[in-house]
């Protein structure tokens, strides 16, 4: 069990930083990560590039297994480390590929998630591609402003409009969504302005539209506390007091 933590640790690394992870952890190729860090975790090197290939759809340097949804333990990954520079993913990855190290010091073993919720994904990241048409077709005199990297807790607003629209989707016709602290808070304050667009059956030919306004007055979810790994760096007064100033 630990030793497959360990592997998605470091699967999730790999994809997300691509060819800058191979390279700074020492190996000369993914041939040859693969087959190291199986050596050291005790997995094939096909299951360490299966585990990459997992990921690999949340960045977009390979296809991966764009058409499967991440599992639950794969969200835990992602919600607990994805936040985190490079450096600092690395450094862990280092820990976790010696064979003394414990994931239990990084990761808590924590049910904090439903496997019947879904965060953004690949179901989201689907179903919002899907609205844009769906809007398109529906709204044609109106334009869409993605707003999707910008923190601004929805999706997309709309020019010479109030309106935003938060898109969930769902890979079923049936199951829960997610909403981000920062998510719910602006949902509070715009109120009727903003709207809850769900999206059910997004790899079917035929995905449902749902939506909702004002999410925030005609819902009552559950509040939900997820533990995310951080990391700090310490310089020690020793090597402070042991340092000539510039």
């Amino acid at each position: 069990m630990d030793n497959r933590r360990k592997l998605l640790v470091v699967a999730f690394y790999l994809a997300k930083f691509n060819e800058n992870a191979v390279q700074n952890l020492g190996y000369e190729s993914f041939r040859d990560a693969f087959v190291k860090i199986g050596a050291k975790l005790d997995y094939s090197p096909n299951s360490v590039k299966n585990r990459r290939d997992d990921f690999d759809p949340l960045f977009g340097h390979r296809a991966g297994w764009h058409q499967v949804e991440l599992s639950k333990r794969n969200l835990e990954i992602v919600d607990s480390f994805d936040h985190l520079s490079e450096e600092a993913l690395r450094a862990i990855v280092l820990d976790l590929l010696e064979k003394e190290s414990s994931i239990d010091s990084f990761l808590p073993i924590t049910d904090r998630q439903s496997s019947t919720y879904t965060t953004r994904g690949v179901t989201g990241k689907k179903a919002e591609e899907f609205f844009m048409e769906w809007f398109a077709e529906h709204f044609p005199n109106n334009s869409l402003i993605d707003t999707r990297d910008l923190g601004c807790g929805y999706d997309f607003g709309v020019q010479n409009s109030n309106r935003v629209y938060e898109v969930k989707g769902l890979s079923e016709n049936d199951g829960g969504v997610l909403f981000t602290d920062k998510e719910w808070k602006v949902a509070a304050e715009l109120q009727d302005d903003y709207y809850l667009v769900l999206v059910r059956d997004c790899f079917s030919k035929e995905p449902i539209v749902e939506i909702y306004s004002n999410p925030h007055f005609k819902f009552r979810p559950k509040k939900q506390i997820t533990t995310v790994v951080n990391v700090n760096w310490g310089i020690s007064p020793n090597e402070l007091n042991n340092t000539e100033t510039d």
